[in-house]
């Protein structure tokens, strides 16, 4: 059976508060939410047996199988089986996060409602010593019966007692937390990415698999009635992305998962407001030529609202963009994002992040965003971020102007003019913790059902040691600007380890170095390089920026190239699949060509008259529900 989302609270608020000028536009953009409403309404009014399998060509990943009615029709890319393997350990790291902090925060507001309750206690106590003291105290019950009642919660009505006290072991292991996660896949196709999160994580109450293709609706309809356990969990609905996310406003999805073909920027302001207090958000964006290109800068502004860097760090400058354009979204309504888990993978970014409800994180924005300064010569960098936050002495937080920029018009190494990019996000990339529970639950997978699981280890013990500091380079790309051989890694690792600095590698380029050393202190390293391995001066051309930097010969410290301890990163001693080679066609398919969607304005039930609202009913869930096995087993 189909359930459906109803919209029509929205729809008269949409349409009370559009000013006189803008309520035509209004009334029209009503009716895409009420023709889904009515559309909803016929798609759950008809219900689908199981289709036979051997009537259709079977693809199956993970625990869900969908199917295709012929081999034209079938877009299915198994590289991104990856993307899908992760993105259920993530949200099953993020569903454990968010149950601890919710029995957290209700167990310190138990405390605090029995600190409330013991002073009444004691105040109860006072005033009947007092009583006592003025002849009254015959007429006063005993001060023992007095806390013999226990008080009443005034939130709930109910007797605040401690139920942990009285209920045995056996008790308390037969109750669990009820489902109450929901999560929305905005851009569903096949549903497959859905149904798997329906029947791979715990505790899901509701997956909406939306898509504005009709085709795409009817697919997933009959793939969740081929999967068990998919039907009454995974609900298959026809709408336009946005319009979904803006009519949950007022009642948020914990997860939303946006994975479109090319860009994520249309949605993220409809995905901001969408999602609940401290929920995850799983975004992907496939347009890297935009992102991580040279070719397309307005483009790159137009989308992310910032200028991606031309220089060999592109594809991180890539995830700050997206991560920057997630902020920015978000900020405009009193949110602020906390990047969990951000990765440059094969053709696409993929961010998870969670949103809070916290305005004054919301205006640490300005100091978290960065412009940034590369040379076009050498290819050194500068960050400058957009604004600076000082600590006054009683812990308040003052907001101030930066001070900048941090270089002159020409680079001071090799004289060249900078390039800017920008802005972009300044803060970390990941979440070490939330990275340490993804790779706890990787241990308890069967690897036959996650076939990537491998590759999911090494990318985050990567993603775990890479340091916070913004950017990377390679040894081959200095050494090719400096016209001399490269050295090995861990050569130039040991170097920087032992002038004091740290190092580490990076999830997205094999071979790059990430280091809180400046670029004087890497063109010095590679100086005293060159001593020992010299170049050839036919190869330094006069106006090239090897002849500035090799002006000055002497490094300004001494450089040790003595083996580091650390010079080989944990990953690497270990032996894990860190850069695994793509298999053969591993690219990004072709665009989906469906058919055209429904003509909203003429969807009618089986009668003459539009189909009418229904209630909804799909939504109602609560986080805080508990429920009883043995009663769920009886029922």
């Amino acid at each position: 059976m189909i359930r459906r989302v109803r919209t029509s609270k929205f729809v008269d608020h949409l349409v009370q508060n559009c000013y006189p000028y803008s309520r035509q536009a209004g009334v029209r953009f009503a009716h895409v939410f009420r023709a889904a409403d009515r559309q909803a309404e016929l798609i759950a009014n008809t219900s689908m047996e199981k289709p036979d399998g051997s009537k259709y060509i079977l693809l199956t990943e993970g625990r869900a199988t969908v199917l295709y009615e012929n081999e034209n029709q079938v877009f299915y890319n198994p590289v991104q089986q990856f993307n899908r393997d992760l993105s259920t350990c993530a949200i099953r790291a993020w569903s454990e996060e968010y149950t601890e902090q919710k029995t957290t925060a209700k167990r310190n507001q138990r405390k605090k409602r029995k600190l409330r309750n013991d002073k009444h206690k004691i105040s109860a106590k006072e005033n009947l010593k007092t009583r006592e003291e003025l002849g009254a105290g015959e007429e006063v019950a005993s001060t023992d019966t007095m806390e013999e009642v226990p008080l009443p919660d005034p939130k709930t009505d109910e007797v605040n007692t401690e139920a942990s006290e009285n209920v045995t072991p056996a008790a308390q292991g037969e109750r669990k937390k009820a489902p109450f996660i929901t999560i929305l896949e905005a851009l569903s196709a096949t549903g497959l990415r859905a149904i798997r999160y329906g029947l791979e994580i715990p505790l899901i109450k509701t997956v909406l698999a939306n898509d504005f293709s009709p085709a795409a609706v009817k697919a997933i309809e009959r793939n969740v009635s081929y999967n068990d356990g998919a039907p009454g969990v995974v609900v298959a609905f026809h709408g336009d992305a946005n319009a979904v996310m803006y009519s949950h406003k007022t009642k948020p999805f914990h997860v939303i998962d946006l994975d479109p073909y090319g860009t994520a920027a249309p949605f993220l302001d409809a995905a901001v407001q969408a999602v609940c207090e401290g929920g995850l958000l799983l975004i992907t964006c496939t347009d890297l030529s935009i992102l991580a290109g040279t070719g397309y800068p307005e483009k790159c502004f137009t989308n992310y609202g910032g200028m991606t860097c031309r220089t060999e760090f592109s594809h991180e400058s890539a995830l700050r963009l997206v991560l920057s354009s997630i902020a920015s979204a978000a900020a405009r309504y009193g949110k602020a994002i906390e990047p969990l888990l951000s990765l440059s993978i094969d053709f696409y970014v993929r961010v998870f992040v969670r949103v809070r409800n916290s305005p004054i994180q919301g205006k640490l924005l300005a100091s978290k965003t960065m412009l940034t300064y590369t040379c076009s010569g050498c290819g050194s960098t500068s960050s400058q971020p957009l604004g600076r936050v000082s600590i006054n002495e009683d812990g308040s937080q003052k907001h101030s102007f930066a001070q900048g920029p941090p270089v002159s018009s020409h680079c001071e190494h090799c004289g060249f003019v900078h390039h800017l990019g920008g802005p972009m996000w300044a803060g970390p990339l990941h979440d070490k913790g939330f990275i340490d529970r993804i790779q706890k639950i990787t241990e308890t997978l069967d690897p036959e059902i996650y076939k990537t699981i491998p590759r999911i280890k090494g990318m985050l013990t990567l993603a775990k040691e890479e340091l916070d500091d913004p950017f990377y380079f390679t040894a081959a790309h200095v050494s090719s600007t400096m016209r001399c051989s490269c050295p090995p890694m861990t050569t130039m690792t040991s170097a920087l380890l032992n002038a004091g600095y740290k190092v580490s590698p990076t999830h997205a380029v094999p071979g790059a170095i990430k280091t809180n050393a400046n670029w004087g202190i890497i063109w010095d390293i590679l100086r005293e390089w060159i001593k020992a391995n010299p170049v050839k001066e036919s190869n330094i051309k006069e106006h090239s920026p090897t002849k500035k930097l090799l002006e000055r010969r002497e490094p300004n410290f001494a450089v040790d190239f003595t083996m580091h301890p650390e010079a080989n990163p944990p990953s690497r001693r270990i032996k894990i699949a860190r850069y695994p080679l793509n298999p053969p066609n591993w690219g990004p398919k072709a665009r989906a060509k469906g058919d055209k969607p429904f003509n909203n304005h003429k969807i009618q039930g089986s009668g003459s008259e539009p189909v009418p609202d229904a209630p909804n009913n799909w939504e109602n869930g609560d986080e805080n529900e508990e429920v009883d096995t043995k009663k769920q087993k009886t029922s």
